[in-house]
Parts: structure tokens; sequence; C-alpha cells
């Protein structure tokens, strides 16, 4: 088998002769709940969007372009720019057919598609959105892919919201600690619900990502630092930024 990049909603997938997509097989415990997430990411009741566009960011849209939202969740963002004459077209990409079924119902164009593997050709799109996805993805390396596929599709702005590291508040301080130990990544930990393992979310470093996104093909052109509040309704650090492709 030749194993390729990790990709949001189907990490770790594995690839045969004839090209087919197989979950990874091996039996090892990190496997295992890698598995397990991307089978909850894809099957989950709609995931919800935890951070909106800060208008700094919304300013850089323009009336005229063609927005992609990757992991569009139940629609609400382009939903809101169309609202608000801001993109010519609007595209929600995602995993998750519940989500995707709500996006549907507002009228928006979707796709159900691999984040690092999109179905559309390059310089698709002016605008790019990715809000709190990167959090989800498992590694570096699927981050960065997911990033590389942004880059190939859009050829002006990059829109992206997620979620710094809180080494100040007790409760994440504990997570990142036993995160470190679960994950072996500084930043990671796993979501539990009672007992279960859902997902492993990871928070960032500015310069952590900055330097993906500079290893994508991306410029940072605006910040915008604030408290925002998790899906769970944790209030922590987080971040926007403007990326422009290079």
């Amino acid at each position: 088998m030749v194993r390729k990049p990790d990709m949001t909603c189907a990490t770790n997938i594995w690839y045969d002769a004839r090209g087919v997509r197989r979950p990874e097989k091996r039996g090892a415990r990190k496997g295992d709940l890698i598995i397990m997430m991307s089978i909850y990411w894809e099957n989950a009741a709609a995931v919800p969007s935890s951070l909106e566009l800060v208008p700094e960011v919304r300013a850089l849209i323009g009336p005229g372009d063609r927005i992609v939202d990757l992991g569009c969740g139940p629609g609400r963002t382009l939903a809101g720019l169309r609202r608000d004459g801001l993109g010519a077209s609007h595209v929600g990409a995602d995993c998750n057919p519940p989500s995707l079924a709500l996006a549907a119902g507002l009228g928006l164009a979707v796709v159900r598609a691999d984040l690092a593997a999109l179905p559309f050709a390059d310089a698709s799109f002016e605008v790019a959105v990715l809000q709190a996805v990167m959090t989800t993805l498992p590694s570096p390396a699927a981050r960065l892919a997911v990033l590389a596929e942004a880059r190939r599709v859009v050829k002006g702005l990059l829109c992206l919201g997620d979620f710094l590291r809180n080494p100040d508040l007790p409760y994440y301080r504990a997570r990142y600690e036993a995160g470190l130990a679960e994950t072996g990544e500084a930043g990671s930990f796993l979501v539990r619900e009672g007992g279960v393992v859902l997902y492993q979310a990871h928070h960032f470093t500015f310069e952590e990502l900055e330097g993906l996104l500079s290893q994508a093909g991306f410029g940072v052109v605006q910040a915008v630092f604030a408290q925002v509040a998790t899906r769970s309704g944790n209030i922590v650090a987080g971040v926007s930024l403007a990326a422009k492709a290079l």
C-alpha cells in the first residue's frame, strides 16, 4: 500500500494499488483513535460553527469575489456573507452530511469533500474561508496538507480563524499536559464525552500558524486577537487572520 498525507475527515487513509481508500488497520491505539475521530466528524449531528469572521477580515472581501468556505458546517458564515453582499458566488465544502444538508437548505451550493483533496480546479476562487477547522486536524502534516490545498484553489485571500494556546488557564494547562502524554504534541488534547474520545483538538501559537501558512504559500496581512468561545462554550484566546496567496 502507498500512504498519502493525513486528510481532513478522512485522516490516516491508506490507498491500495487500485487507488481505493481504506482505513488504517494496523490496530495501533493511536491509529484506532484517528479512525474514531474521522468517523465522528463525518457522522456527528450538524457540527456548529464557533468562530465568526471579524469585521477587519470581512472588509477585505469584495462583492465580486468567488468564495469557498472549507469546513463550512451548516453554512452560517457563507449565508452571512451572501446576505451582506460580500462575494459573487458562495460554495461550501465539508465532510459532514447533516451540516451540508442544513447549508443546502439555506440555498447554498455545497459539496461533500476531503479538504486535502478538493474537487475544484486551480485558482477557482478569490477567497477561501477556514474557520475553526485547523484545530480539528490531528497532525502538522494534516494541517499543512489542507492549507496547501486551499492555496491551490484560491488565488487571492485566505480568511482563517482558530484557537490559540491558553497556558495561563488552569483547565487548559491540565488538558495540554495530559494531551502531550496522549498525543505526543504540545497544544493537542483529546476531547471526550462520557469517557469516550470524540476527537483530537489542537491550540496553536501564533508563530505556529504563521509558519504553516508560509509553508503553504500564504503571507499574513491582517491579524486580530480576541477572546472567543469554543464549540463547548469555553472562553479562550483566538485569532482571526487574513493571508494573501503569494
